[in-house]
């Protein structure tokens, strides 16, 4: 049960980091954090990783600025609701294949093999997870190789939930446990063994790539964020849609309705939500919204 607990709040970070090559990062002066106003009002958008190491802390002074300016705190999902004991027998309702559908029987041989010596690494029987749709599968072994390099600690969602619930801040939420895990476990349906292949290919880049977007996200960056979302647009539509457009557009309503309050709000959501052609920012500009990058 504590693996499906890591899993709920990795897995924004672990599908997109399957996708797409090691990018150059340039060094910028600014922070992921962003100053957005219209009309008088104000909010905050800070961009989070959602799985830290230890020597990711402290935080840039920027996103406790905004913190300390805001009455309000909005994160992606309800973090405190993975620990809920009815949001842990849904996730467990939903991961495994149907009937008796195991991983060796929808998965060609050759890519059951390649998935197979991918778990020994890491000393994990894959008879373990064989029962387990592919992109909770693949979860798995992203969270295993994750941990291995250092990435224990909780992120900046968690860092931030933390904070409100010391300082009484109100918080809010932009969607529901439920819908982050049909949006987990439905990736990868129909096209299991590319899916399985593929992210086994770019599992090989994760470290760097990581390491590419937590420098940018340090120091306000776009250039991997930007490569990477526009990779992902291209390669796997599909999942791009599910877990970037279409989100953000189910965000945006919410985003215009707290900059239109006359209270600040500090929303908090996932880097690679703010940026793209479709991100956050992009939307916020067109909507006519200043955009300040805190520095």
């Amino acid at each position: 049960m504590k693996q499906f607990r890591v899993i709920l709040s990795f897995f924004l970070v672990c599908t997109g980091l399957f996708f797409c090559a090691a990018s150059p990062v340039a060094a910028q002066t600014g922070s992921s954090v962003w100053k957005i106003s219209k009309g008088g009002k104000t909010l905050f958008l800070g961009g989070s990783i959602h799985i830290l190491r230890e020597t990711d802390f402290p935080l840039p002074a920027e996103f406790d600025n905004a913190f300390l300016q805001s009455a309000i705190l909005v994160l992606e999902t309800d973090i405190d609701q993975m620990e809920n004991p009815k949001t842990l027998q849904y996730l467990m309702s939903r991961v495994n294949l149907p009937g008796n559908k195991t991983l060796k029987t929808i998965l060609d041989p050759d890519t059951y093999k390649m998935l197979e010596a991918e778990f020994s690494k890491y000393g994990f029987p894959i008879n373990n997870v064989s029962k387990l749709k592919p992109s909770m599968v693949m979860n798995v072994l992203a969270v295993l190789q994750m941990e291995k390099v250092g990435y224990t600690q909780q992120g900046v969602d968690h860092h931030y939930l933390d904070k409100a619930k010391t300082a009484k801040k109100t918080v809010q939420f932009l969607e529901t446990v439920k819908f982050q895990i049909d949006a987990l476990v439905g990736m990868g349906e129909g096209y299991e063994n590319d899916f399985i292949r593929y992210s086994l290919y770019e599992m090989k880049n994760t470290e760097a790539e990581l390491e590419a977007l937590l420098a940018e996200w340090k120091t306000g960056g776009t250039i991997f964020s930007e490569a990477y979302l526009k990779a992902m647009k291209e390669q796997w539509p599909v999942i791009y849609k599910t877990l970037v457009t279409d989100r953000n557009r189910a965000w945006m309503p919410k985003i215009k309705k707290f900059l239109a309050s006359r209270q600040v709000y500090f929303v908090v959501v996932g880097l690679l939500h703010l940026h793209g052609t479709d991100g956050l920012l992009r939307q916020l500009e067109d909507f006519g919204c200043t955009i300040e990058q805190l520095k």
